[in-house]
């Protein structure tokens, strides 16, 4: 009764801002031009005047769609974008994603349903090049294709540490300073704790972050990793339950943290509290004295590094171009020998598998259209056109050739002349991987890593994709609330390694702190969300 309350109202607000007629069939749309409003998160880019007469002059008469675009600051853009769409205003694009509001709104079916413009070679060839069928299912949002996903990659990032290389030389470590393994990488940190330095500079909410994990959404050892298992985690109220599905049906479930027993019934090499273990790791990386001893209140961890005062930081290779900086301020500061090298500590993807990377091919950004617009055929031509070709897909993302950008001499490069390629972020419209482009600023082994990365075969898609758990049930949003006030008590310690809870109470190990925090949260909220989740899986797979 609440949605069709608020889609009630959600249509009440269109008919009053366009009137019956406009609110309820989509308008015709003649030859003229059509402008269509998008609301864009972030400012306007330096050049972006240019950018668009270069549109208009060359591409609008053919497209038949011109442009008003709302350049909204990222700080205002939450709030904005959920009081504009709830209001009925007239929006016909707007940016969207499960971190902003995409949650509260596409269940309440504030945004179109998009399915015929796509999977549609005939009429929309552009989005049928760069949005495969599969690619579309997995971005199914409660039951509507109304997200169009924005990725250049289907994974998030290479995971990697960071640290000295040259250090890593001085103290004999790795092979010429190449750390291949995190037997090398305590090597490295101890020898730099025996320096007088913060062996892992680490922040309050990342601690050791995703280590020992596939950027924590899967995990692998000597059978390979959880997607080929058909095995997959889900989150919610600080509890992660991790599914087995086999053939398309849901064998087991179990909480991680909650011990091995509730794995018995996972496929053979993953009977086991796999995703706990790594929490025990990390309480002997702390015992040993290698993390930051004041990391749970550090909130910038990359200042120190550049100072020297840290030995190493966790991040992505996405981190290339800014972490570079720091080898010519070490220099500057009279270190003429550093080096910056980074360890990749996922085996198969440092070696460069296919298959390495698990992907449910969701996207973490997109773009939607409301309900209400009444130009929707109009957006979708637009969308259509400029991802129909590299080139319309680079003159929006990367601006105009020979003034703002330049194509690499190896093909699929771009060398980036300007700040507007930095300043629109292409994250918030254009983003593909059709026609995803890597700088031409990195080294050779960096670029070979980031060309995997974007090779359609390092990758192999999870069991389950196109899951979205709904918690907007008043009753499932109180027990989500109320458990996870309990999982907030290890939330972040456990990334630290340290085992005492945000109740004060300690531990002889993690999993003995884990297990308790479970059976806490269970207890209080947390079985009636595992259950709803669990319930709402089933369904979606029986679809």
């Amino acid at each position: 009764m609440k949605k069709l309350t608020r889609v009630t109202a959600m249509a009440l607000a269109g008919l009053m801002t366009m009137g019956c007629a406009a609110a309820m069939v989509p308008a015709a749309e003649s030859d003229e031009i059509v402008t269509i409003k998008f609301m864009h998160k972030g400012p306007e880019p330096d050049n972006w005047d240019a950018v668009y007469a270069e549109y208009e002059a060359k591409y609008m008469e053919e497209v038949g769609v011109a442009l008003d675009i709302t350049w909204v600051e990222h700080a205002d853009y939450k709030d904005k974008l959920n009081l504009e769409i709830t209001s009925g205003n007239e929006w016909d694009l707007v940016f969207d994603a499960s971190w902003v509001q995409l949650k509260n709104l596409a269940p309440e079916h504030y945004y179109a349903d998009l399915s015929s413009y796509f999977n549609n070679p005939d009429e929309y060839p552009g989005l049928a090049a760069a949005f495969s069928e599969d690619v579309m299912k997995a971005n199914i949002w409660f039951d509507q294709m109304c997200y169009i996903p924005l990725f250049e990659t289907y994974g998030n990032g290479i995971p990697v540490v960071w640290y000295r290389k040259d250090w890593a030389k001085d103290w004999g470590v790795g092979t010429d300073g190449q750390i291949n393994s995190y037997e090398e990488m305590e090597a490295y940190w101890q020898a730099a704790k025996d320096a007088g330095l913060i062996a892992y500079g680490a922040s309050q909410a990342r601690g050791f972050f995703q280590q020992l994990s596939i950027r924590g959404e899967a995990h692998e050892n000597e059978n390979g990793n959880t997607a080929a298992a058909g095995v997959q985690q889900f989150s919610s109220a600080g509890l992660t339950v991790w599914t087995y599905v086999k053939d398309g049906e849901l064998v087991s479930y179990a909480v991680e943290g909650s011990g091995d027993e509730a794995f018995a019934d996972f496929p053979e090499g993953w009977n086991y509290d796999f995703g706990a273990d790594r929490y025990e790791k990390f309480a002997e990386w702390q015992d040993a004295g290698y993390i930051d001893p004041d990391s749970l209140s550090v909130t910038d961890y990359a200042t120190p590094f550049e100072a020297g005062l840290n030995a190493s930081i966790v991040g992505t290779l996405d981190d290339y171009v800014g972490n570079m900086k720091y080898v010519d301020s070490w220099k500057a500061g009279g270190d003429e020998d550093a080096e910056l090298g980074y360890f990749i500590y996922v085996d198969s993807i440092r070696n460069m598998e296919a298959g390495a990377i698990p992907t449910d091919r969701s996207g973490n950004n997109g773009l939607a259209i409301p309900a209400t617009s009444t130009k929707i055929d109009a957006t979708m031509k637009f969308l259509d056109w400029m991802f129909g070709s590299q080139e319309a897909h680079d003159l929006i993302q990367y601006g105009l050739e020979g003034v703002d950008f330049a194509y690499g001499e190896i093909e699929g490069t771009v060398d980036v002349l300007t700040d507007y390629n930095s300043q629109f972020g292409g994250y918030g419209m254009t983003w593909n991987p059709t026609y995803a482009l890597l700088g031409t600023y990195y080294d050779e082994q960096t670029l070979t890593y980031r060309q995997y990365e974007y090779t359609e075969d390092s990758f192999i898609t999870m069991p389950i994709t196109g899951f979205r758990f709904d918690t907007s049930d008043v009753d499932l949003s109180t027990a989500v609330a109320q458990c996870k006030a309990v999982t907030d008590m290890v939330a972040t310690v456990k990334l630290h390694g340290i085992k005492t809870d945000g109740y004060g109470n300690s531990y002889d190990t993690m999993e003995e702190m884990l297990k308790a925090n479970v059976e806490e949260a269970l207890a209080n909220g947390g079985q009636e969300v595992v259950d709803a989740m669990i319930a709402q899986l089933k369904e979606h797979l029986a679809k």
